[in-house]
């Protein structure tokens, strides 16, 4: 009988070894700072963003290559003029809620995500009481313009359900872009019931949200915010992880030195830090993703003149860059990065290169205009990322030698340095420019007239004609519209570009299936697996 139990007792060991399957494990990912704000039609940080993109599903959804690829859209047919669009939704769908931590919940399906929740959500960005941030971007859709403009009411908005699953959208005039657009972290769906019930804290808390994508915030703190495993989305693959807690890092406790350490399972690393994380077994992807530019504030009299503008452009001495520029730093030609456009990175010669003679003609000249004998720009804003303030030095040095102009460095954390650009409240800055999209028109529509986002204060009516044209061509005709955009901007030295950053990102060993995106830095848990 002993022989008997042990031979059972040994059985039912390597049962439990061998059939039983252990638990799914949980990523660690570092995050910059403290969300506080998922409402998807309002949230602009770009944490809270990439959050948003892992806990709902929109229309469509865009690919680290860039390609729009459909998610709750089936399939779609167009209007012959381009301007309406019929989509045909997926009918398996549901929302789910978001219970509390360490709740025993038995979830089953609840109500399903129609096409009256994408209405809804495109409508609530033109709410008068409070228009989205992301409002001016969905311009085009039907009667938007003047929505905006306090003429007629959001109910007149080009976009209804026709039935349960089929939604219609209007544009004002056609826009190659719109799918673009339906895939971005502002066009998620918004449940209209539940946003009443919520009573103006849609968004806020752990208890006034709801999703329907893979996955589901479960934990929401200062510290840490819980993503988990929605039960009810239909493709969740049981290989993958089940969840991710993405942990807001203390300024003396760097991502990087978490994740070498092994507390964290991906990050975003530097060059030298890449190399290391493939000796160790790692795995790496990297994105020349983000153009860093000079910004001068035409909104400023003196920068007003577009010769001043080119007497500073030239006067830049790149080669004083080189012993100050850090591995993921090339100097730039261009506006639009390389992997927003998909061309492979090459050397490009400024459009305004370093001519010192000709840059001190033009600037005398525009001081004549100005009845000047010095241009009064007291600061340059900088931050500290990527060796900035010597690179910064560099531009001062260049022009107190070849221009008689002072200015005094002036360094702000990146957050602080953005909200002064994006207010006006600055006279020149350097700042980064990332694409939300993989279209060279992420980037180039912030300098249209109405555009909310143009820091740059810049009005040019030819400018508007060609990005409003790239709307409504082909994509090669688009891409030589963006060209000939682009290049005005480089002519006329609305921003001066000065280098191209690569961003790296690592995952450890045993980890795959991050999905890093150059858009936004944008990363996908969706498909990621931890051995």
């Amino acid at each position: 009988m002993r022989r008997i139990a042990a031979i059972l007792l040994t059985l039912g060991i390597l049962l439990c070894l061998f059939g039983c399957k252990s638990p799914r494990a949980v990523l660690k990912y570092d995050i910059s700072n403290r969300v506080t704000n998922l409402d998807p039609q309002f949230a602009t940080d770009e944490t809270a963003r990439m959050i948003i993109l892992n806990t709902f599903e929109g229309l469509y959804q865009q690919l680290p290559s860039g390609e729009v690829a459909p998610a709750l859209a089936q399939s779609y047919e167009r209007s012959q003029d381009g301007t309406v669009y019929t989509f045909h939704l997926r009918q398996d769908a549901v929302w789910s809620g978001s219970p509390a931590r360490g709740a025993e919940v038995s979830w089953k399906a609840e109500d399903p995500v129609t096409a009256h929740d994408f209405a809804f959500a495109l409508s609530r960005m033109f709410d008068a009481t409070a228009f989205s941030p992301y409002a001016s971007a969905f311009s085009n859709l039907e009667n938007a313009a003047a929505i905006l403009a306090g003429e007629q009411d959001r109910s007149s908005l080009g976009v209804r359900a026709l039935d349960d699953y089929t939604l219609e959208i209007r544009l004002e005039q056609p826009d190659n872009h719109l799918l673009e657009l339906l895939a971005t972290s502002a066009a998620m769906p918004c449940q209209r019931t539940f946003f009443e019930s919520a009573r103006a804290r849609y968004g806020l808390a752990l208890n006034q949200l709801r999703f329907n994508g893979p996955f589901q915030v479960t934990i929401w703190e200062d510290a840490v915010i819980g993503l988990r495993r929605n039960p009810v989305y239909p493709d969740a693959d049981p290989a993958t992880v089940i969840g991710v807690n993405l942990y807001v890092c203390a300024p003396d406790d760097p991502p990087t030195a978490r994740f070498l350490s092994g507390e964290t399972d991906a990050c975003k690393v530097d060059y030298a830090i890449s190399q290391q994380v493939i000796e160790k077994g790692g795995s790496t992807a990297c994105f020349e993703d983000t153009v860093w530019v000079l910004a001068l504030n035409q909104s400023v009299p003196c920068l007003a003149l577009p010769e001043i503008r080119i007497g500073l452009a030239q006067s830049i001495d790149r080669s004083l860059f080189d012993a100050y520029l850090p591995e993921n730093l090339r100097i730039a030609g261009r506006l639009i990065p390389p992997a927003v456009d998909g061309r492979s990175p090459t050397p490009e010669t400024p459009t305004h290169s370093f001519r010192p003679a000709a840059a001190r003609d033009a600037y005398i000249e525009g001081l004549a205009q100005l009845g000047l004998e010095r241009l009064p720009i007291s600061e340059l804003l900088i931050c500290s990322d990527n060796n900035l303030p010597l690179l910064a030095g560099c531009i001062q040095q260049s022009w107190q030698r070849h221009l008689p102009v002072s200015t005094g460095l002036v360094r702000l954390s990146q957050e602080e340095l953005l909200e002064r650009v994006y207010a006006g409240d600055y006279e020149a800055a350097i700042l980064p420019l990332s694409a939300s999209y993989g279209s060279p028109d992420a980037l180039l529509s912030n300098f249209r007239s109405d555009s909310p986002k143009n820091f740059a204060a810049y009005r040019s009516e030819s400018f508007d004609t060609l990005i409003a044209s790239s709307d409504n061509a082909n994509s090669t005709i688009s891409q030589l519209l963006f060209a000939q955009a682009e290049q005005l901007l480089l002519d006329q030295v609305v921003v001066i570009p000065l280098f191209y950053e690569t961003s790296y990102y690592a995952m450890g060993k045993g980890v795959s299936g991050i999905e890093f995106s150059p858009f936004l830095s944008n990363v996908s848990f969706r498909n990621a697996v931890k051995a």
